[in-house]
């Protein structure tokens, strides 16, 4: 394994990469933009294949101390509330998959990570150091620090999200590409109701929303999801207002409407996402999560790849400790076309849940719902090329 290593970024990605390095002996500093660590946003879902990947690391259990575990996933309509589609998860994902599947809270997630790295002796994670230049070399990749700070180390991950700076020495320049979209996050108070651990996805035209408890924090979770063009800022940290939230999903079903009342600091963002690289790594740079893959959060699988790369990469290096380049090519290789298939099936659920035409609903729908009915069990077949996936053995 390399001796030293960097990585930029220290979010979910960043600092995932970091335990799995550090376990094969590699001593890893992880350079964080921000003055300290913390995730903002809200709720994650967690399927088997992410779980495996935590289990990799030793993580499995202190995830799940934080997390829900859902019994299932309902597909509903937003005025009615009629069910259209059910898929069991519980017990029956975990017998099936091999993991269980949780609910988490985002800051959770990252915190058990940070706890995790910040006790390893082999982890130094630097923050308020935000990587500003990159430079290839033989033997070495050099880092330059905003503020003019150098260091170099064996090779280096770039982490750093969508907007990646390590991404331009490897891809070029390119932009990140408007979906279209832009998307609210908010938690309010459950104020002691009994909530079924149960994820629905309310399915409107052009916009969908998701609702799930987080029963750790004595929260509900909503994610939605609106079609529009005229709001492109970005930043996770956009507070937006109950009032404007509320005029895009009220007036469904009383369920919603009584979570929508009980907002208080919605948070809102313009989608983005990055078409699928074909070339993951040039030398002994490497890109890993929203830097290379960035990619709608329809399938909820964001987090899960960027797990998944974490233990791809530590296997590869391992596997070829005196050859870099080429492990580094082994891990692009290895993830790039199961990635990519991933933006492919999200942005497939996108069209799912924003049908806009009466017809088209009523077939696609009614479908689905005949399905259910017919074989309980079908209609999450889809999928399970998704949740299957362990990143021990791919």
């Amino acid at each position: 394994m390399p001796d030293r290593i960097l990585i930029a970024g220290a979010g979910i990605g960043g600092l995932a990469a970091a335990l799995a390095l550090a376990e094969s002996g590699s001593r890893v500093t992880v350079f964080e933009a921000h003055d300290g660590l913390g995730e903002m946003g809200a709720g994650l879902q967690l399927s088997a294949n992410a779980v495996k990947a935590l289990r990799l690391m030793g993580l499995e259990d202190a995830v799940a101390a934080r997390a829900s575990r859902p019994e299932a996933v309902e597909l509903r309509l937003p005025k009615s509330g009629r069910l259209v589609s059910r898929v069991e998860l519980g017990a029956r994902h975990e017998a099936k998959f091999g993991a269980p599947y949780f609910h988490i809270h985002r800051a959770d997630l990252h915190g058990v990570l940070a706890e995790a790295a910040d006790a390893h002796p082999g982890i130094q994670v630097v923050t308020g150091a935000r990587v500003a230049r990159v430079t290839h070399g033989k033997n070495q990749v050099g880092v330059e620090l905003e503020g003019g700070a150098e260091t170099s180390g064996d090779i280096l991950i770039g982490a750093d999200g969508i907007h990646s700076v390590v991404r331009e020495g490897v891809a070029g320049r390119d932009e990140p590409v408007f979906t279209g979209m832009m998307a609210w996050r908010a938690c309010v108070p459950l104020k002691g109701d009994s909530v079924p651990p149960v994820a629905t996805v309310w399915m409107g035209r052009g916009r969908h929303l998701v609702t799930y408890p987080l029963h750790h924090r004595g929260v509900m979770n909503l994610v939605g999801v609106v079609e529009r063009r005229d709001w492109q800022e970005e930043s996770w940290t956009s507070e937006g207002t109950p009032e404007a939230m509320r005029a895009d999903f009220g007036g469904w079903h009383r369920s919603v409407d009584t979570l929508l009342e009980r907002l208080e600091r919605p948070w809102r963002w313009a989608l983005f996402e990055r078409h699928p690289l074909s070339v993951w790594s040039a030398g002994r740079v490497a890109l890993l999560g929203d830097a290379c893959h960035a990619m709608p959060p329809f399938l909820a699988q964001g987090a899960a790849m960027a797990l998944e790369d974490a233990v791809a990469l530590a296997r590869c290096l391992k596997a070829r400790p005196e050859d870099v380049s080429h492990a580094l090519r082994d891990y692009g290789a290895a993830r790039h076309e199961r990635t990519a298939k991933m933006q492919g099936a999200s942005w497939a659920n996108a069209w799912r849940f924003h049908l806009e035409s009466g017809w088209l609903r009523t077939v696609v729908y009614g479908a689905l719902g005949l399905a259910s009915r017919i074989a309980p069990g079908q209609p999450g077949k889809m999928f399970d090329w998704v949740y299957a996936y362990d990143p021990a053995k791919a």
